[in-house]
């Protein structure tokens, strides 16, 4: 893939938003894509509402995220909110947005275990960067979502990686978990029979790959560039 080029990544069983720049696929390829997905949907187990926070965590655990609490507070990024530290599993989060993008550059590279301390500077670094600085995660309607960290998620997932530290956010409104407009599936989606899920990027029958030019935007496309060290026990 050329470095000029993002790869997206789109969900398709859910229909698609208005006509963006989809690269070279025609109108009938991305309707016989949306039928595909449609079918593979159909295949799949009902949601069932299931809290993704991991109940117990190893004492150390629990010491190294709570040294991150005064860093992510100091942000401001959930002034407002209510909001924890936690561990949780990316495999029960749905997804409301509707496509990821990548370079052929991974930002990070993970063989092996990753330590603790390598995935709370992932997911919630101390001096964090401007933009979407931490992976997220929002209750809300009794669903469970993921609200940030699209790309980190996507490529931790893609690693066999699900359990990851996050900032928890307890949202009361759509607004509040950042789900409003066209780039996000619409609410009565987010809380249909079988949502939209983060793992359904992972599926070559769900999600449709395309190109698109290097500096377009996209919701969720490039989270900041992260170094994650190959570790073979964790510390």
């Amino acid at each position: 893939m050329s470095l000029q080029h993002l790869e997206i990544r789109e969900l398709t069983a859910w229909g698609f938003d208005d006509p963006i720049d989809r690269g070279s696929l025609t109108p009938e390829q991305l309707q016989s894509a949306a039928i595909y997905g449609q079918r593979r949907l159909a295949e799949c187990e009902p949601y069932w509402t299931e809290s993704p926070i991991s109940a117990e965590l190893p004492n150390r655990v629990a010491n190294l995220l709570a040294t991150r609490k005064k860093a992510v507070a100091d942000s401001g990024e959930f002034d407002g909110l209510i909001w924890k530290l936690a561990v949780v599993d990316l495999q029960k989060l749905i997804a409301f947005q509707r496509r990821v993008g990548f370079t052929d550059e991974d930002s990070f590279r993970i063989e092996h275990k990753v330590a603790w301390r390598q995935l709370l500077d992932l997911a919630l670094p101390i001096n964090a960067p401007s933009r979407s600085p931490y992976i997220e995660v929002a209750s809300y309607g009794g669903r469970w979502f993921l609200r940030d960290g699209y790309h980190r998620s996507f490529r931790l997932l893609k690693k066999g990686m699900s359990l990851v530290p996050a900032v928890v956010v307890y949202a009361e409104t759509l607004a509040q978990m950042g789900a409003i407009g066209s780039q996000f599936f619409a609410e009565e989606v987010l809380f249909s029979r079988r949502p939209p899920m983060v793992t359904d990027f992972l599926d070559d029958a769900i999600a449709l790959r395309y190109l698109r030019p290097l500096g377009e935007k996209v919701a969720g496309a490039l989270d900041e560039p992260v170094q994650i060290g190959c570790y073979n026990r964790e510390e």
